[in-house]
């Protein structure tokens, strides 16, 4: 079993980072308390056609957080059908989950998809939103 669990941190401002969060419950809690600045709160639970499970985790009080576009446009490619993605602010976590609903790493679609809305990604965001269709994650 491994020792960290691979996330992505997607700010606001589009930046992508790469979390090792601990696999100790203890460790991971503060870690993700850390990187939100709170709590979290599952915003959505994804369940990908190739079986992956994705969650995204944002602050439980985010009301006076900026909104966070990218992580809205990530989550909207993830969804395998069309959806509203509202009161997504402040910086969100994307993680793996499991049947047990511990976090566990990220499926490489999810992180290829996931990276598409950094701002400076080659084929990202602004060709994108220039072609208005979704973008192809390997």
């Amino acid at each position: 079993m491994p020792d960290t669990v691979h996330a992505l941190l997607v700010a606001t401002d589009g930046t992508i980072t790469d979390l090792h969060l601990s696999t100790n419950d203890t460790v991971q809690r503060t870690q993700v308390h850390h990187a939100l600045g709170d709590d979290a709160e599952a915003l959505r639970y994804i369940h990908g056609a190739d079986s992956s499970r994705t969650v995204a985790l944002a602050a439980e009080v985010r009301e006076d957080q900026r909104p966070n576009p990218y992580a809205a446009l990530a989550l909207y490619f993830l969804l395998d059908e069309a959806a509203l993605i509202a009161d997504v602010q402040g910086p969100v976590i994307f993680a793996g989950f499991t049947q047990q609903d511990l976090l566990t790493d990220l499926s490489e679609k999810a992180v290829n998809t996931i990276r598409t809305v950094e701002p400076d990604a080659p084929g990202g965001v602004p060709s994108v939103v220039r072609t208005g269709g979704k973008p192809s994650a390997g």
